[in-house]
Order: structure tokens, then sequence, then C-alpha cells
């Protein structure tokens, strides 16, 4: 083989190695972009997961709120009836004799 096709096959061999090196550079920037483009979504899912879990959280501490108020309600009821039974008691058999 001589100088002249030694030479000629070592630029062939660089050409296919420079082909080899862009064509693996076009895939790795393919690969970063589709990374990156699943970095958008996986950030777009935690903001909506977050954004959910705020909700619940709000829903459930208004939920806790209305049972306190209800539950202090129904207590003030029942020590109104309790305390205010003998009162009532007192007013019917008084507006009973008066009407007798």
């Amino acid at each position: 083989m001589t100088e002249q096709e030694q030479l000629t096959q070592i630029l062939s061999l660089l050409n296919k190695l420079d082909d080899d090196v862009r064509q693996t550079n076009r895939k790795v920037e393919e690969t970063n972009q589709k990374i990156e483009a699943t970095n958008r979504r996986l950030e777009e899912e935690a903001r909506k997961t977050n954004e959910q879990f705020q909700k619940w959280d709000d829903r459930y501490f208004q939920l806790v709120k209305d049972q306190g108020n209800t539950a202090r309600t129904i207590i003030i009821a029942a020590a109104s009836v309790v305390v205010l039974s003998p009162v009532l008691e007192a007013v019917a058999e008084l507006v009973n004799n008066y009407f007798r």
C-alpha cells in the first residue's frame, strides 16, 4: 500500500469518525431535549399535585372548623336546655295557674 493510499484510507476513516461524532452529538441533543421536556412535564405535574394537596388541606381545615362550630352549637343548646328547664317549668306552672 502506498503512502497516498494510506493517507486516503486515514482520511476516509477520519471522515467516518467525524460523521459518527456528529450523529452522536445529534442524538445527545435529541436526548437532552427529551429530558428537558420530561422535566417540564414533571414540574407541571408536581405543581398540579401541590395545588391539589393545598385544596384538600383547605377543605379539611374548613371541615374541622365547621365541625367545631357545630359541636359548640350543640353543646350550647344542650346546656341551655339543662339550665333553662327549671325556669321553663316554673313559667309553665305560672301560666297554668294564671289561666285557671
